[in-house]
This record gives C-alpha cells, structure tokens and sequence, in this order.
C-alpha cells in the first residue's frame, strides 16, 4: 500500500506544480489559469523540501514511469494481501 501511495503522491504534486493556461477553468471555461494558489505554491514548496518533488517542481519521464511501476506493484501486492486473508478466513 505504501508504494502505491508513494506513487501517486509524487504525481499529484507533480500536477499541482503544473501551470494551467488561462481558459482553462474548473469545468473547462474561464479564466481561472495562471499562477497557482498560495496554498498549492506551499504544499509544492513543502513536497520539494521532503524530496517528493525535484528542485524545478517537473517530473522527468522516468521519474513518472517509475510512480506507474510502484503504483501498480503496490497495489498488486495489497490485492495479494487481501487474497490471502480471504482464503484464510474461508479455510480456518
């Protein structure tokens, strides 16, 4: 469960590092784009001081095949765990 939320944390910040281009709004219009919100620059500042995110705030290719690997291995191995205790309880 931890790898597959290790993956997906590092993409979300990835995402809130990103700038949108206006007219890109909340449903699709608008000109809500731009510069991101100040609680979006800290928790961005805050995912690049604990080393989620790189200095720049972008994800290289392999840094984001490397979150797609430990997402779904770690979701593989909590479906597994969860296999395994549902056979237990059936068997004892």
């Amino acid at each position: 469960m931890l790898l597959a939320s290790y993956g997906l944390i590092r993409e979300s910040f990835a995402d809130l590092a990103e700038r949108r281009p206006y007219g890109e709004g909340r449903y699709g219009e608008g000109a809500y784009g731009g510069a991101p919100t100040p609680t979006q620059s800290s928790l961005v500042s805050m995912a690049i001081r604990v080393r989620l995110l790189p200095k720049d705030g972008k994800l290289t290719l392999t840094d984001r095949k490397r979150n797609a690997t430990l997402a779904i291995s770690g979701s593989v191995i909590a479906a597994l765990s969860l296999l395994a205790e549902l056979i237990l309880a059936i068997l004892g």
